[in-house]
């Protein structure tokens, strides 16, 4: 159905949730339209009770297509009804739909995680005082250190991109891991600086000049999430990145922000081996607390299609392919 931004965006703010609900929001999916991908969006009354869906439409290897409905759907509506409804509106010419709601719907598949499903969140209502007490003591010490070296932190406009983008370069070099083109976060900035319930913005933490660290968030239904972030190999032993989140945070808090979101942790229990330790530990030195939804799971609509398109992903984790 159609619907304007406004309408949309109230329908997703009255049923957000805790974590991720900018992937709901109208402006992400007109974001997802400017890069070449398909939109749907789905409200349903059921009894007095709603369903909420932005739709994606990707692809997979073997011409597999789905759509993926990130971080939902949402609302109040049965989960059997939410699943009917997904079918219903999204069956016709695809081979699975991908969902993240909350709670596990029905008739689902367990997939590979694509948005993490567990995360930190701060309760900004306490005050950036309050919650910057409750920061680990070293996390405490590292923020006082780099801004008593000097290190200086601000928002900053598209025309800074090139220093984000060496960050986020030298990162992915350190720490070994993928990145989208370069030009998908460009057009993200250019598309949400200043959008509704999905505004982004782009903060750098230099000294003398030099960028050391920088965040992307996202300001959304109240909230602000850590969508990405960057540092770079040169004088690590400022503690840009303590200082950044502390920026960005005490921010959030001054904008009447109510949380903040630091976007994927490893989830409780996992072992040191885990890909997502090390800035695990990090988020953790900030204090807040564990969020968790079920996951990521398929509604297969063609079995055979779907069958061997499960089928080719677990020989390439066996290959150790991704």
């Amino acid at each position: 159905m159609s619907i304007d931004e406004r309408s949309w965006n109230d329908a997703v703010k009255k049923h957000s949730v805790a974590s991720g609900s900018f992937l709901q929001s109208y402006a992400w999916g007109e974001f997802q339209k400017s890069q070449g991908r398909e939109v749907r969006r789905i409200i349903a009354e059921d009894g007095g009770k709603t369903m909420v869906a932005q739709a994606v439409k990707l692809g997979a290897p073997l011409g597999i297509t789905y759509w993926l409905v990130p971080k939902g759907p949402i609302g109040d509506a049965s989960s059997d009804f939410m699943r009917g409804m997904l079918i219903n509106e999204l069956a016709s010419d695809v081979d699975y739909v991908r969902t993240e709601s909350k709670v596990r719907l029905p008739g689902t598949i367990e997939a590979k995680e694509m948005h993490p499903k567990t995360t930190r969140l701060l309760d900004l209502t306490k005050g950036y005082q309050t919650i910057f007490n409750e920061f680990n003591m070293r996390a405490r010490y590292n923020v006082r250190l780099g801004k008593k070296k000097g290190v200086e932190t601000n928002f900053v406009g598209i025309d800074r991109f090139d220093e984000f983008s060496l960050l986020m370069s030298q990162t992915a070099e350190r720490d070994a891991f993928s990145l989208h083109e370069m030009p998908y976060y460009r057009a993200m900035l250019e598309t949400l600086a200043g959008a509704d319930e999905c505004d982004a913005k782009l903060a750098i933490a230099t000294h003398q000049g030099v960028p050391l660290a920088a965040t992307l968030t996202i300001d959304s239904f109240v909230k602000r999430t850590y969508l990405h972030g960057a540092s770079g190999n040169q004088m690590r032993e400022l503690k840009a990145t303590h200082v950044l989140q502390d920026f960005v945070i005490n921010d959030a808090c001054e904008k009447g922000l109510v949380a903040y979101d630091f976007w994927g942790i490893s989830p409780p229990g996992a072992s040191e081996k885990h890909p997502w330790h090390g800035i695990t530990k990090f988020k953790e030195s900030f204090g807040g607390y564990v969020y968790a939804t079920d996951g990521t799971f398929d509604i297969p609509l063609r079995a055979g299609k779907y069958g061997l398109y499960r089928a080719a992903r677990f020989v390439r984790g066996l290959l150790g392919r991704s």
